[in-house]
């Protein structure tokens, strides 16, 4: 009875160690940012992945491993700006209007139409952007200032 328990006991000791040190935090919290390409590192899964590494060594670096090899220890692209960050040379740029028949808006429609007419990939993630109707195309720049804090 007793070496039943034990190895039990030690069966999923192990599995559990192996399954959270094969994992890293980022692939963890953001699988969405698998395979994307390098850039400035996400310092909130690199601590994560610091403190695996000071508490079981070997975990820690499997943890770090894993998020460089999957990409997920990196910020993805439209947090440090690829699109959304406010530019002073935006400004000048000659916007354009685009109308989206009513029974077809949604969020991978507006993805779509924004992203063939800028030419950049846009990925609207629900509670990752905001929205504000405007009247015309001309109120933009104020909206967009006063939506960023820039008043």
């Amino acid at each position: 009875m007793l070496k039943t328990s034990r190895r039990r006991f030690l069966f999923y000791g192990i599995n559990s160690v192996l399954t959270c040190s094969l994992t890293g935090c980022g692939t963890i919290l953001y699988p969405e940012r698998r395979g994307q390409p390098s850039g400035p590192l996400d310092w909130k899964i690199v601590g994560l992945d610091s403190i695996g590494l000071l508490f079981f060594f070997i975990p820690g670096v499997i943890a770090f491993a894993v998020d460089f090899i999957n990409g997920t220890i990196y910020l993805p692209t439209y947090e440090y700006g690829e699109y959304g960050m406010t530019d002073q040379n935006n400004q000048d740029a000659k916007l354009r209007s685009v109308s989206i028949p009513p029974n077809r808006i949604s969020t991978a429609e507006i993805s779509e139409v924004v992203s063939k007419h800028s030419g950049r990939k846009v990925i609207l993630l629900p509670g990752e952007y905001e929205t504000q109707p405007i009247k015309s195309i001309d109120e933009f720049w104020s909206v967009e200032r006063e939506m960023n804090g820039q008043s």
